[in-house]
C-alpha cells in the first residue's frame, strides 16, 4: 500500500511539472505563412549573382510559384545557348 501512495505522489509531482504557472507568457502560434515568391525570378536572380564555384546559398523557408511552368524559353536570358 506504502509503494502505491508514493508512486501516486511522485506521478502527481511529476504531472504537475509539465504545467504553466498564471504569470507565464502564452506560447507563440506557428509562424505565418511565408510569402509567395515567384521560382523563375529567384532563379534567375541566383545564376546572375552567384558564380559556379560559390558556396551554396541559404535560402530561408519560402513558398514557390511556378508561374513559368510550361515556358521552355523562361531561363533562355540567363543560361547559355546551345
Amino acid at each position: 500500500m506504502r509503494r502505491l501512495v508514493a508512486a501516486l505522489v511522485v506521478l502527481g509531482c511529476l504531472a504537475g511539472c509539465g504545467s504553466r504557472s498564471s504569470g507565464e507568457a502564452p506560447q507563440a502560434g506557428p509562424p505565418p505563412p511565408a510569402a509567395s515568391v515567384d521560382f523563375t525570378v529567384f532563379t534567375k536572380e541566383l545564376l546572375t549573382t552567384q558564380s559556379e564555384s560559390a558556396p551554396p546559398a541559404a535560402v530561408s523557408v519560402a513558398q514557390f510559384t511556378f508561374r513559368d511552368d510550361d515556358n521552355p524559353d523562361a531561363y533562355a536570358s540567363v543560361l547559355p545557348g546551345p
